[in-house]
């Protein structure tokens, strides 16, 4: 194969384990975001003012 084209091929491997990554995050944000304040706080999260989770003090 022509180097070219394995480059190409990486970029586009890394490009679609990101994406992944970035969907599978999401989703897990979305399941964690729908259980109760108390719920979050005993599972090792909180919501802050604005709604968003926070673990360990910082935004995940």
């Amino acid at each position: 194969m022509n180097p070219t084209f394995n480059s190409i091929g990486a970029a586009m491997s890394g490009l679609a384990l990101r994406t992944s990554v970035a969907i599978e995050r999401r989703r897990m944000l979305r399941r964690v975001a729908r259980h109760s304040d108390h719920r979050l706080r005993d599972i090792g999260f909180e919501r802050d003012w604005d709604g968003s989770i926070l673990r360990n003090g910082r935004a995940i």
